[in-house]
């Protein structure tokens, strides 16, 4: 694992490993890379952060559905055109179109989940369906997502720039005056029914106020839902944070235990060891002393006999 590209390549294959499998495949690859001397691709593969399980999904369809995704992406720039402004008509059909890629993306991503192995439930599809929807709205997100190495469920708040100062909505099936002047569009004959075309102009004025207003209400409750699924998400992280930190202090307390059970075992057969160990050099001793005791007699023996 010496070379960028397999680095590169390896990273890819691990952000499609699913989150609760993520930490001892990286680790088994960082080891692989140690083992084989490679110090850098050790070092970057160690610093790979585990994914969310939103991430996951986002990353697992990228790499099976990359064109799709890319279809969805490339609609930002005509979103964020009707947004700028407030081109009411494109702007529906643009958030119809968006909607609709959305939502089968998001299926297909929980399809895609499942297929892995692994339990996705109705709160995840929710998930992966925000962080295409801010996609949409953050060119910095899309870049990441489109790199299959998404970490977290990220959020945008809003759906794209602000309206330009002063814009106003144009509304479905009518077009600007040539001149701006409201009597270009009734005539000069001074006729009785410019009443009436005064009247038709005031509710037309009305309708595309109570238009543009219900759009912006909508804008608002997008944001307002867009935000609290952002809230979600960081709770979520936090929660699986925390479960991590629990499941690996767990593990350390089972390891440490492990760890004093041994010792124990180690000590016990250690001060056996000693205690028989003292017992034999205490037969070792007096069977010595009776030896030396022996050897006393015997050369007094031998002197006496000697001596007469």
């Amino acid at each position: 694992m010496d070379a960028d590209g397999t680095v590169d390549e390896a990273t890819d294959e691990l952000y499609r490993v699913a989150p609760e499998d993520f930490v001892a495949e990286r680790d088994a690859r960082v080891a692989v890379a140690k083992e084989n001397g490679d110090k850098d691709a050790a070092r970057a593969l160690g610093a790979l952060r585990r994914p969310s399980r939103a991430a996951w999904l986002v990353n697992l369809l990228v790499h099976d559905r990359r064109d799709e995704v890319e279809g969805l992406l490339g609609l930002a720039e005509t979103l964020a055109s009707a947004q700028r402004t407030l081109d009411g008509a494109a702007l529906r059909q643009m958030t119809a179109q968006r909607n609709k890629l959305v939502g089968a993306l998001s299926r297909q991503a929980t399809a895609l989940g499942r297929e892995a192995g692994h339990r996705v439930d109705s709160g995840l599809e929710r998930d992966v369906r925000g962080i295409l929807e801010s996609a949409l709205a953050d060119s910095e997100l899309a870049d990441r997502i489109r790199s299959g190495r998404l970490v977290k469920a990220e959020r945008h708040a809003g759906f794209g720039p602000e309206p330009e100062a002063g814009a106003a909505p144009r509304p479905a099936g009518r077009a600007p005056s040539g001149n701006g002047d409201a009597g270009a569009d009734r005539g000069e004959t001074g006729d009785d029914d410019t009443g009436d075309d005064t009247e038709d102009a005031g509710e037309q004025r009305r309708r595309e106020k109570q238009i543009a207003e219900a759009e912006a209400a909508l804008q608002r409750a997008e944001q307002a839902a867009t935000e609290a699924r952002g809230t979600h998400d960081r709770t979520r992280e936090q929660a699986e944070e925390a479960t991590r930190r629990q499941e690996e202090s767990r593990d350390r307390v089972t390891e440490l235990i492990e760890e004093l059970d041994r010792a124990r075992d180690e000590y016990a057969a250690a001060n056996k060891a000693a205690h028989s160990g003292a017992s034999a050099e205490k037969e070792a001793a007096r069977t010595a002393r009776a030896k030396d005791t022996a050897r006393d007699r015997a050369a007094a023996a031998l002197d006496e006999l000697r001596s007469s």
